[in-house]
């Protein structure tokens, strides 16, 4: 499956306005549309040196699996990248993945991590069972927007 392309077996869904995600408003999605949401959205606050930082992460269920890079982190993708079996997938099993944060090491050095740290139209793939699906993001250290997703059928 090539991101983007329109293709018989998803429906692509574009909300308006965007999903959007904060501290205060988590999000999932039902990706299927079965009843159940696979995947939920959460951003929650984390201690630093220089105060509360904050950190996105995914959560899956029904046997969801997320498109990883090599690190093992949900990998960030752009318009036409190619979705197939032979990529690295997350296992089937229920599990909470991060897609950004940002650690101090004093007051004067912050690092961000993560492949979704202040990204713009960034796509993450997903797999469910056989079929493939993607999720089309914006994200900064305190939101998440989510612009587009594909339901499958």
């Amino acid at each position: 499956m090539i991101i983007g392309d329109s293709n018989r077996n998803y429906t692509i869904i574009k909300p308006e306005p965007p999903l959007l995600v904060t501290e205060s408003h988590p999000d999932s999605l039902d990706l299927n549309s079965d009843g159940i949401f696979e995947i939920k959205f959460s951003i929650s606050p984390i201690p630093t040196i220089t105060g509360i930082g904050e950190k996105t992460e995914i959560t899956t269920k029904n046997k969801l699996q997320i498109l990883l890079s090599e690190m093992n982190l949900p990998d960030t993708l752009s318009i036409k990248s190619v979705l197939n079996r032979d990529s690295i997938w997350s296992g089937t099993d229920p599990i909470t993945i991060l897609l950004q944060s940002y650690a101090c090491y004093s007051y004067f050095h912050c690092l961000g991590w993560g492949y979704f740290l202040n990204t713009s139209g960034k796509y993450m793939g997903y797999k469910l069972g056989d079929k493939f699906g993607w999720i089309l993001v914006d994200s900064s250290s305190s939101q998440l927007m989510i612009k587009e997703y594909t339901v499958l059928r």
